[in-house]
């Protein structure tokens, strides 16, 4: 089946499941939800739209089996068929969904999902646990616009996360969150090359580690949780990135299966604001037909 994208209707945003993390120093400003309501609904790159799915708008059974068929054929890289043998319930488990569409075929081009949890202290975090974009249009602004859309719905939801993780055996998926965790006012986990470990993220990541995988060996120097892929052997060939000692990280301390926990904790309003903004500015220059430098940030998972 297709999805009409000017049909589909955009969920609204979900009731928040708890309060906002604690020890956290800092919320986004009210600015950062204007931004984001005003933008991601409208500024979808050219040729693709949106479609959101949440607790208020559910993934269907059909809608479900339309997003497992189209993703396996936009990402031949992947075993995308053994994947959903293995976990046929992954995009009905996120609290917030977002699918891009092909508006000419009417076909899924991208999922990104995510969940808020929280660790056995109590800090509560966002779970990115879907990252999918078709392998033609990982360097294009498909990623940005659903990464928009996601935001706006994360902050109805249960306002900035600023704490968010995932696990990745791909290294351009660290350095899309790295690109954030320098920032000012953010810190970064793991830190890859001749960069000091902040202490308290480093903390943070080994309590998220737990929660996320209890019964799974974790290496906190590393970032390495070991053998939690499902498929173990998802990704055809290893994946790399620009950076050559991102590379060298992932083949020195990943096999296959293996998952390189990557944690962003921001700590300054300003911070915040300014991800929102550069996501925004991004979508505003997709939907303007602007032609927009190579994004690096559009991993799958």
């Amino acid at each position: 089946m297709s999805v009409s994208p000017s049909t589909a209707s955009p969920a609204v945003g979900s009731p928040a499941t708890g309060s906002p993390a604690t020890g956290s120093p800092a919320t986004a400003s009210p600015a950062t939800a204007s931004a984001t309501a005003g933008a991601a609904t409208g500024g979808a790159p050219d040729g693709h739209a949106v479609v959101r799915f949440s607790r208020d708008c559910e993934l269907g059974p059909s809608e479900d089996r339309w997003l497992q068929d189209g993703l396996a054929a936009a990402l031949p890289d992947l075993r995308m068929a053994e994947l959903f043998a293995a976990r046929p319930s992954l995009f009905r488990e996120a609290d917030h969904l977002i699918v891009g569409v092909d508006r000419a075929s009417g076909q899924p081009v991208s999922a990104l999902g995510a969940s808020w949890t929280a660790t056995a202290a109590g800090e509560r975090f966002l779970h990115i646990g879907v990252q999918f974009v078709d392998a033609r249009l990982r360097r294009g602004p498909v990623f940005s616009t659903s990464w928009l859309a996601l935001l706006e719905d994360v902050v109805t939801a249960g306002g900035f996360p600023l704490l968010s993780a995932l696990r990745t055996y791909n290294p351009v998926a660290y350095c899309a969150m790295r690109a954030y965790g320098r920032l000012p006012g953010a810190v970064m986990y793991p830190e890859v090359g001749p960069v000091d470990q902040d202490p308290d993220v480093s903390r943070l990541a080994g309590e998220i580690a737990t929660a996320l995988a209890p019964a799974a060996p974790f290496d906190p120097a590393s970032g390495r949780i070991t053998g939690i892929g499902v498929p173990r052997e998802l990704y055809r060939d290893r994946p790399r990135c620009d950076d050559a000692a991102v590379n060298n990280h992932f083949e020195r301390h990943t096999v296959p299966g293996d998952r390189i926990l990557c944690v962003v904790h921001i700590r300054e309003t300003a911070t915040a604001d300014a991800i929102v903004d550069n996501f925004v500015r991004r979508t505003t220059r997709s939907a303007q037909d602007v032609p927009a430098a190579a994004d690096p940030a559009a991993p799958p998972p």
